[in-house]
């Protein structure tokens, strides 16, 4: 076999990727396209469809896809967005509170170690000044009939349970304390005589009663006082206005209870005893 026809046996590779070829009629395409490529099988067209386009090969430019997932895009950042902003403001709001709570804590701890420092009890006699008519007064009428015996909710319904009777801060909380609006009438529990209305201190103003059967009631932190020493009361009748007197951090009634005139019992439960829920 000569170098003749050899050479003429084999064409040559080089640019054989950019000569073109026919394919069906009349359609003229690179060698190295991937495309559709349609045959004829019994007269119906069959269409094979290719995934890859050449470089040259024109693309559909879709619009609307391209809007729509525009506006999906922008959707999604706009929640993601307003997401966070959400969270940046329960954190900041969060952080108000922890910090007005420290704040607050603080404050009534310097107030509770500025109080303890200077604290001096408040001599308050049950039944007045040893001696005094008041007082003998007051021992006469223990016992005898002041009255009637009924007992009563001293605010009525106008108020909340905040502070009960027990140890708190250290210190024993010796009475109930009952949240109210300033102004709020504040009644006697039952009946008895008034042994002391006026400024007590801590408990600001403040009124004691002697009851029929020996006990005797405190009422404390009083905007005004509408008894006076010696002054027989019934059950129910007026005897202060509500107030946030002495050391006090809003408008209540601090109730004590001593029965005999003796320590502090739980108010609660001593008038629960008497048929007087609180």
């Amino acid at each position: 076999m000569t170098d003749a026809k050899y050479r003429g046996r084999h064409r040559s590779r080089r640019g054989a990727g950019l000569s073109p070829r026919i394919v069906g009629t009349g359609l003229v395409l690179p060698t190295t396209a991937t495309l559709a490529v349609v045959s004829v099988t019994g007269g119906a067209p069959m269409a094979l469809t290719s995934t890859t386009l050449a470089a040259g090969a024109s693309t559909v430019d879709d619009a609307t896809t391209d809007r729509a997932e525009l506006t999906q895009d922008k959707s999604t950042d706009s929640t993601l967005l307003a997401r966070g902003v959400q969270d940046r403001v329960a954190r900041d709001s969060e952080r108000v509170r922890v910090d007005t709570v420290a704040q607050e804590n603080a404050k009534r701890a310097a107030t509770e170690a500025s109080l303890a420092a200077n604290d001096v009890p408040v001599q308050v006699s049950l039944v007045g000044a040893p001696g005094s008519k008041l007082a003998a007064s007051a021992a006469s009428l223990k016992g005898t009939n002041l009255g009637s015996k009924a007992w009563v909710n001293p605010l009525g319904g106008n108020y909340s349970l905040s502070s009960n009777y027990g140890w708190r801060w250290g210190r024993l909380h010796s009475g109930q304390d009952m949240a109210c609006p300033t102004g709020t009438p504040v009644r006697s529990i039952s009946s008895g005589v008034v042994t002391f209305s006026g400024w007590a201190g801590n408990l600001g103003y403040k009124v004691e009663i002697l009851h029929w059967d020996g006990t005797v009631s405190w009422y404390g932190h009083n905007s005004k006082l509408r008894v006076s020493e010696g002054q027989r009361v019934e059950p129910g009748q007026l005897i202060a206005l509500a107030g946030s007197t002495g050391n006090s951090t809003g408008p209540h009634v601090h109730l004590e209870i001593h029965p005999n005139g003796g320590n502090a019992v739980p108010p609660k439960r001593w008038l629960a005893a008497r048929g007087v829920n609180i």
